[in-house]
């Protein structure tokens, strides 16, 4: 099944159903197919053909969304840019994926003419630059026309967040982008009749796979929100209905804390909570079923080259299990450890299956390092257990080494969470004159002391694995996707 596939099936059967909100605007399943498929036949009009490369750079908007699908559509490769990219940022990846054409918000419009010309650039609304096209204009253009059905092998071409290095193209498969984001859906229960907002950005693969895509396929009525901070998040549950909750853990703290002080009501209706992240705080997953009244947590792990999902907790499973793992794997992806010299039970995560990318941009090298054998190496360390459930330890090449002993952060950092107060932690190693070097450890947290964090990991860690140094931060340092940039983490003097 292609991406034109999904939305016209949902058209058939869903015909009247709301499909997509944002603000004041509204789209029934047909209207939303009706407009993609304007939009697509508008893409082929102005000149995109076959495998051209679209790039849209936008917030979470209608036009956005359409714009995102139409190209997939038309037959062309979609380009995104996340909406947090400075545009040094956005013109590395520009030049890299050699794009046809350039879709932007008015606030990009300009930066996007200077870099590619004016003549690549479509506009979302505002005022479109010399020798430009406004969105509405190009769609005026295609008035009655259908699109020519084109079914291209590469949808997108998703690139990585560069927390190890220059960001990388992955190159991903629309066919296993249909079929995993049905297998996200059917394991997270979102279906028809139930309310799902998109709070990740549509240019991340969390927002426009398991967000747009697998929503569709669910029939259920997506919410885009343009912008997401602490406030628009609790707005957005206090009036929207979710009965679905998909976000990173730091937006489901948001809405726990609203509803322990007050600020939300106590019958929220969100029935699913959905995390993606490799290390989650129990708290606050015991918090999202005791204090938010959540039926089911599922926590979601994947990667963008394996197209954003590889293993899931199932509903109903113990909240133990919840808390202690990243799940195991969907239908159609095996997961496998190759193991260590230091322990032959833990080791890197290896996945295979169709979710797999088709490899980086032109770059060959990094393609094979990263795909071996039809196996893809995550990077992350892990072990799994009988039942098959997988358990992150921490990253390949994210090891502090004190004193001749291995230590991963994420181990520290998954105790650290696990503290009440603690929002969030991250752990890296930092030179020691006697040890070589050790760990230091940043952490968001409220009413509670270091001294009060170092005692808590001396009952749960052996001693090598103590933080040498523990600072309280307000927040910590992220990157366009929202990941946590170590590299920038320093100890204050």
């Amino acid at each position: 099944m292609t991406v034109a596939d999904l939305i016209r099936a949902a058209a058939a059967d869903s015909a009247d159903a709301v499909g997509l909100r944002c603000g004041e605007q509204s789209l029934t399943y047909r209207e939303l197919c009706e407009a993609v498929e304007h939009a697509a036949a508008a893409w082929q009009q102005h000149g995109l053909a076959p495998g051209d490369r679209v790039a849209v750079w936008s917030a979470n908007t209608v036009d956005c969304a359409i714009a995102m699908l139409s190209v997939i559509v038309a037959g062309g490769v979609l380009v995104p840019l996340n909406p947090r990219y400075t545009t040094p940022e956005a013109a590395a990846i520009l030049d890299r994926s050699s794009c046809r054409f350039v879709a932007a918000a008015d606030r990009f419009a300009g930066d996007v003419s200077a870099i590619v010309g004016a003549d690549r650039v479509v506009t979302f609304g505002g005022e479109v630059p010399p020798g430009g096209i406004g969105w509405r204009e190009m769609l005026s253009k295609a008035e009655g026309l259908s699109p020519r059905a084109e079914r291209g092998e590469i949808a997108a071409i998703q690139f990585t967040s560069g927390t190890t290095g220059r960001p990388k193209g992955a190159m991903l498969r629309q066919a296993p982008m249909v079929s995993t984001s049905a297998t996200w859906s059917q394991v997270v229960g979102l279906g028809r009749g139930d309310v799902y907002p998109v709070l990740y950005p549509l240019a991340h693969v969390g927002g426009f796979k398991t967000g747009l895509v697998a929503a569709i396929h669910a029939r259920a009525t997506i919410i885009l929100v343009p912008t997401v901070s602490a406030s628009s998040i609790v707005e957005l549950v206090r009036g929207g209905g979710i009965t679905v909750l998909n976000a990173p853990p730091t937006a489901q703290s948001y809405v726990l804390e609203a509803r322990r002080t007050g600020r939300l009501p106590g019958d929220l209706g969100i029935r699913t909570a959905v995390i993606g992240s490799a290390i989650v705080p129990p708290a606050l997953i015991r918090g999202l079923v005791d204090d938010l009244g959540v039926a089911d947590v599922v926590v979601a792990y994947g990667l963008t080259e394996a197209t954003g999902v590889c293993t899931m907790t199932r509903r109903n499973d113990p909240i133990e299990l919840v808390c202690a793992s990243i799940g195991r794997a969907i239908d159609g992806v095996e997961v496998r450890i190759e193991p260590t010299a230091d322990d032959p039970l833990i080791g890197e995560i290896e996945v295979r299956g169709v979710n797999l990318m088709a490899g980086y941009l032109d770059d060959p090298d990094a393609t094979a390092e990263a795909l071996h054998d039809g196996w893809l190496r995550t990077g992350d360390l892990g072990w799994i257990d009988a039942q098959g459930y997988v358990h992150i330890c921490g990253r390949a090449r994210d090891l502090v080494i004190v004193g001749g002993f291995n230590v991963y952060p994420a181990e520290i950092e998954q105790a650290l969470i696990a503290h009440p107060a603690v929002r969030e932690a991250a752990v890296i190693g930092v030179p020691d004159e006697r040890l070589g070097e050790v760990p230091a450890a940043f952490v968001v947290a409220q009413g509670v002391s270091p001294e009060d964090l170092i005692a808590w990991c001396r009952e749960r860690l052996a001693n090598f694995k103590i933080p040498r140094h523990l600072q309280l931060v307000d927040d910590l340092p992220r990157n366009a996707m929202g990941k946590v940039v170590k590299a920038e983490l320093s100890l204050r003097p």
